[in-house]
C-alpha cells in the first residue's frame, strides 16, 4: 500500500504561501514563449503550443491590451503569443483607454513574419503515402501463395503558408481588433499514393527474397538506396513500370554507392553496382505475380544471389528491366530491406483458384559455362493450364570475371 502524509497549515502560513504564489505568477507570464531570463540561454527552443483539442483556460486579465494572448491555431496545435509578440501596437489615436468599438492596432509585419519562421518548423507535416500490407502474417507463409491484403490509408501534409498567414492576421486584428483566435493558411502538400488510387487490390500476387552482404558497403548503400526509391510505387492498369526511369542516374550526389559490375569481360567497381540484385529480386516477384515482362537482360556470368536464368541485369542508358501491369488494377510495389536481404512484395488483384509455378532449369556444361531456362505455369480456376514462353540464358566468361578476383 502506498502511504500518504498530510501536512496541516496554520491559517498565517496559508495566507503568506498564497501571497508568494501571487506574486511570483504577476512577474512570469503563463504561457510566454521564452522569458526574458531564459531567451539567452534558450534561443533556439520551441515556442510554446497546446494542443489544438485542449481546452482553453481563461488567465487573469493583463496589464496591457498588447499582453493579451492570441490563438492562432494549425488544426493540430494552439500557439499562445501576445500581440506584442508578433508586432501588435496601437494605432495612433488608440490606447489602453480606448473604447473596443474605436480601438484600432497597427502589426509590424517583419516581427510577425519572424514569428511565423520560428514555429513554421513545428507546422511542417511530411505526408504520408498510402499502401498495402498483408492482412494477416503466417509463421507458414513462404511467399508463394497468393494472400489477403488490406489498404493502410494515408494522409495530405501540410507546411505554414507564411505570406498568407502575415497577411491574414494583419487584415484581422486591423478590421477586427479584439480577434483573438485565428486559423492559419496551410500550403497542402499531397501524397502520392492515395487510398482510392489502390482501390481495387486485396492480396498479395508476388513476392521474392534475395540475400545480400552488407560488408560490401558501397554495394549494400546502391541496393538500399535504390530500394528506398522503388517502394510505394502504383502502376495503373496498362502501365509499364522501369527501374532506371524510377531509380534514376546512379551517381554520388543522389545516394549511390560503389559496388562490383561487369564491364566489357572484366569486372570493376563502378557508381550503382549492385542495381542488378534489385533488378533481380522484382524480376521473380513479377513472374510469380503473372505479370508481363516487357525487357529483362541476362548477365555475362552467374550471380550467386539467383539461380542461373533467373537473373535480370540493369545498366544506366543500356539495359533496363521493365513490366507491365496486364491486370485491371493497381499494382502495388512494397519493397524493402533487412540487414542482410531485399524483400519485394507486389500487391494486386488475385483470382480466386488460380495457381502460378515458377519453373526454372540449369546446366553446367563447363567450369565458367553454363545455361539457364526461367518460365512460369498457370493453373487457371477451370481447370485451364497455359505454360509461358521460358527466359533462355547463356553464360560464359573468362577468369578475369571469377568473384576471386
Amino acid at each position: 500500500m502506498h502511504r500518504f502524509r498530510c501536512h496541516l497549515f496554520s491559517a498565517a502560513m496559508l495566507a503568506a504561501a498564497l501571497c508568494a504564489h501571487s506574486t511570483f505568477a504577476s512577474q512570469s507570464p503563463a504561457h510566454s514563449d521564452t522569458s526574458s531570463s531564459q531567451k539567452s540561454s534558450r534561443s533556439h527552443s520551441k515556442p510554446s503550443a497546446s494542443s489544438a483539442a485542449s481546452s482553453d483556460t481563461e488567465s487573469a486579465a493583463p496589464a496591457s491590451r498588447l499582453d493579451t494572448r492570441m490563438k492562432l491555431g494549425d488544426g493540430r496545435q494552439l500557439w499562445h503569443p501576445t500581440r506584442r509578440q508578433i508586432g501588435v501596437a496601437f494605432a495612433p489615436g488608440s490606447g489602453e483607454e480606448t473604447p473596443t468599438e474605436q480601438l484600432h492596432f497597427t502589426v509590424d509585419r517583419a516581427k510577425l513574419r519572424a514569428y511565423f519562421n520560428r514555429i513554421r518548423p513545428y507546422v511542417r507535416r511530411a505526408p504520408h503515402n498510402a499502401k498495402v500490407v498483408v492482412a494477416e502474417r503466417s509463421s507458414s507463409d513462404m511467399g508463394e501463395a497468393q494472400v489477403p491484403a488490406k489498404i493502410v490509408p494515408g494522409y495530405d501534409g501540410a507546411v505554414l503558408d507564411t505570406d498568407a498567414a502575415v497577411d491574414l492576421v494583419q487584415k484581422t486584428l486591423q478590421s477586427s481588433p479584439s480577434t483573438t483566435h485565428i486559423v492559419l493558411p496551410l500550403k497542402v502538400k499531397a501524397a502520392k499514393a492515395t487510398t482510392a488510387s489502390l482501390q481495387g487490390i486485396n492480396a498479395r500476387i508476388g513476392y521474392f527474397v534475395t540475400h545480400f552482404n552488407p560488408g560490401e558497403v558501397g554495394r549494400t548503400v546502391t541496393v538500399r538506396r535504390a530500394i528506398d526509391l522503388i517502394d510505394g510505387t502504383v502502376v495503373k492498369p496498362g502501365e509499364v513500370f522501369s527501374i532506371n526511369q524510377a531509380v534514376g542516374e546512379r551517381t554520388a550526389e543522389r545516394g549511390f554507392g560503389m559496388g562490383h559490375v561487369f564491364v566489357d569481360g572484366k569486372m570493376e567497381k563502378q557508381l550503382g553496382g549492385g542495381m542488378c540484385q534489385v533488378a533481380t529480386t522484382l524480376f521473380n516477384a513479377a513472374m510469380l505475380a503473372d505479370l508481363k515482362i516487357v525487357e529483362r537482360h541476362q548477365h555475362v556470368r552467374t550471380v550467386p544471389y539467383a539461380p542461373p536464368g533467373r537473373d535480370a541485369t540493369v545498366y544506366w542508358g543500356q539495359k533496363d528491366f521493365k513490366l507491365a501491369n496486364n491486370t485491371d488494377a493497381p499494382l502495388f510495389i512494397s519493397y524493402r530491406t533487412t540487414r542482410t536481404h531485399a524483400i519485394v512484395s507486389l500487391f494486386g488483384k488475385a483470382t480466386p483458384g488460380r495457381k502460378v509455378v515458377l519453373v526454372d532449369h540449369s546446366r553446367r556444361l563447363g567450369e565458367r559455362h553454363y545455361t539457364g531456362v526461367f518460365y512460369r505455369v498457370v493453373y487457371e480456376p477451370d481447370g485451364a493450364v497455359q505454360k509461358d514462353k521460358p527466359f533462355y540464358s547463356a553464360y560464359k566468361w573468362t577468369p578475369a570475371l571469377d568473384f576471386s578476383h
